[in-house]
């Protein structure tokens, strides 16, 4: 009989199977525990980290790594359209204006907050300081709604931040990407060691291309979903139905990237109407096929999540880390202090002067509820290695994982004070 080390067990075809373990046992263990299983990969993913890193196993990290632009146009898209699909359209009108001004204007205000503190308080070059806040601005909510799923808070309040961070995953990476673009316009190389210490922005021309590129992608995303709703009606079984879902989806991101616009956005935009014109329209599609695209979408949602968490975790280089503990630390008071400038001021303009009205105990649920996921980790990620890169990433890994381990306590611990009454056994 043949042996089979440790080391042949991680080949590339053992990947798949030692992933769904992963996968079963997080879920085991957070059915026993009150630990979100999103949680538990993180932690499995850095304790992986910890092994490869230490050189105390035989784990070679790399075989589990995947590309960064793999979680930015494969994995993230579906988890943003699964996400709107469930949003109601009525419903989703009694927030639109709180939702789509936190997801546009309340990253700008985060990243010019976020990058003025960082630039003065840490002393940071101007570029580096805008360009962290810009990719740490988009928020995950994948956990805040795992953490509302136990702790039942207003409807209302957990669409508006399922709706924001649906939409703010978009405006962070234009962001970010034109920051990036106007540092390589202005001399920066990203690859030498020096950061430029200044930036020349035409803020006329740079609001001109995101609003091409935000609704731009929206445009995209409406038009394949219109499309299909014209081509569900000559269908009338569940598994072609569900597939042209999946084909609304990836044709309107990968579209909408082609043409310099926001994939991302698109997703949001065709998964809002998807859900709720295709498979809620009368006559479009039958019950059975209904029930069936969204089990099929509540399945690759989870898959998405799973992978998204687990790539946070075997992404994380604690020692790294450790080595950037003061400028983490700073990293971090900064991107809470940008959240709190951005989601109070506008949730309160949008409570005295539109129908949308929004308590003190909600305001400071979606302040604490700003944690950061794996969005930020692919997008340094995707940078050239540099000193650029090498400033950005143990900050971004850093303020991930600190906003997983503090505000996911403290955001439970609140919600359970602000809504006593909601909780469940």
């Amino acid at each position: 009989m043949t042996d089979i080390s440790i080391t042949s067990l991680l080949r590339t075809e053992w990947i798949i199977p030692i992933f769904l373990g992963m996968i079963f046992l997080a879920s085991l263990f957070a059915t026993k525990t009150k630990v979100p299983y999103t949680m538990i990969l993180v932690g499995i993913g850095i304790a992986v980290s910890f092994v490869h890193v230490s050189g105390f196993g035989p784990i070679e990290k790399s075989r589990f790594l995947v590309d960064p632009k793999l979680i930015l146009y494969f994995i993230v898209p579906p988890l943003i359209f699964e996400a709107m699909m469930k949003i109601d359209r009525e419903q989703f009108k009694t927030v639109r204006i709180s939702s789509l001004l936190l997801a546009t204007l309340g990253v700008v205000l985060a990243t010019l907050v976020g990058g003025f503190l960082l630039s003065y308080v840490a002393g940071l070059p101007i570029i580096v300081a805008f360009a962290f806040a810009a990719l740490i601005a988009p928020t995950d909510a994948a956990i805040v709604i795992q953490i509302f799923k136990k702790i039942k808070v207003p409807a209302a309040l957990t669409m508006l931040m399922e709706s924001e961070a649906s939409f703010n995953d978009a405006t962070g990476l234009v962001i970010f990407s034109s920051i990036v673009a106007l540092a390589l316009a202005q001399g920066s190389t990203l690859e030498s060691s020096d950061t430029i210490s200044q930036i020349n922005v035409d803020i006329l021309a740079q609001t001109g291309h995101f609003a091409i590129v935000f609704f731009g992608g929206i445009a995209v995303g409406l038009g394949f979903a219109v499309a299909a709703r014209f081509l569900m009606k000559l269908m009338n079984e569940p598994l072609p139905e569900t597939a042209l879902s999946v084909a609304v989806l990836f044709g309107s991101v990968v579209v909408a990237n082609a043409l310099q616009l926001s994939g991302l956005v698109a997703a949001a935009a065709s998964g809002l109407y998807f859900g709720n014109l295709v498979m809620k329209g009368k006559g479009i599609m039958s019950e059975k096929a209904q029930l069936y695209s969204a089990h099929f979408w509540e399945m690759i949602a989870f898959f998405a999540n799973s992978v998204a968490f687990l790539y946070l975790g075997l992404s994380m280089d604690i020692l790294n880390m450790e080595k950037n503990l003061p400028l983490i630390a700073m990293a971090f008071g900064a991107v809470l202090a940008a959240r709190a400038a951005s989601t109070y001021p506008i949730l309160a303009a949008t409570h005295r002067f539109t129908h949308e009205k929004w308590p003190n105990a909600w305001r400071h649920v979606v302040m604490i509820g700003g944690m950061r996921g794996a969005l930020s980790v692919a997008l340094v990620a995707t940078l050239p290695q540099s000193n650029f890169k090498d400033i950005l990433e143990p900050m971004a890994f850093g303020v991930v994982l600190s906003s997983l381990i503090i505000q996911y306590p403290l955001l439970s611990r609140y919600i359970k004070k602000a809504f006593p009454e909601t909780v469940s056994n």
